[in-house]
């Protein structure tokens, strides 16, 4: 019986899943076929088989691997203080703005949101968890009289949004992702009473 090199194993699924988002991005999910993804990765079909089972199946690996790094990468978000962590919980949710085929992904996830509920079951846990830590960081601020007129859910769920609101423009022509982020400190900084950060 063969055995399976586990390091070697996890990189090969790491560079299908790699070279599919490239190729969800540049075709947009329903143009890109399973022999794009093979191609993109440099593997026939049975190896693509092997690590998933269809095409959609890896589309949502690729979703799942960028929620679990997210959700990863705002639970070490521990600054004592609050307006800090806010700011750092914003930065990291805007990240992948900057990666020049977002705004493609993006579409790419909007139109299968539309006809595929489990996108919004895979990427809703990081609503979730966005929300909470931003719900108690305004809670704190307001305790500290540092923002006054929200309640910690609604101002969560606005910041949120804002960011959210920034991603679905993410793929017009010009986006600036640097510029657009500034905007979105100024709208969140006035929104709460905060100084804008720089």
């Amino acid at each position: 019986m063969r055995t399976v090199d586990p390091a070697r194993h996890l990189a090969r699924r790491n560079q299908i899943l790699a070279s599919a988002a490239t190729a969800f991005a540049d075709r947009g999910y329903d143009n890109t076929t399973v022999k794009d993804l093979c191609a993109a990765a440099g593997v026939g079909s049975g190896t693509l088989f092997h690590y998933f089972a269809d095409k959609r199946a890896v589309f949502h690996a690729l979703l799942e691997e960028d929620r679990d790094t997210t959700i990863a990468d705002l639970r070490q978000i521990i600054d004592p203080d609050p307006a800090t962590r806010l700011w750092l919980v914003v930065e990291r949710l805007n990240a992948d703005l900057k990666d020049p085929a977002a705004g493609q992904f993006m579409l790419a996830i909007l139109g299968q949101a539309m006809v595929d509920p489990q996108i919004a079951e895979i990427l809703g846990p990081v609503d979730k968890v966005a929300e909470e830590i931003l719900r108690k960081c305004v809670a704190e601020l307001i305790a500290a009289d540092q923002v006054s007129g929200w309640e910690p859910s609604a101002a969560a769920t606005w910041i949120r949004s804002i960011v959210d609101g920034t991603y679905l423009r993410c793929a017009e022509d010009g986006f600036d992702a640097v510029g657009e982020a500034a905007i979105q400190r100024q709208v969140i900084s006035r929104m709460l009473g905060l100084e804008t950060p720089e």
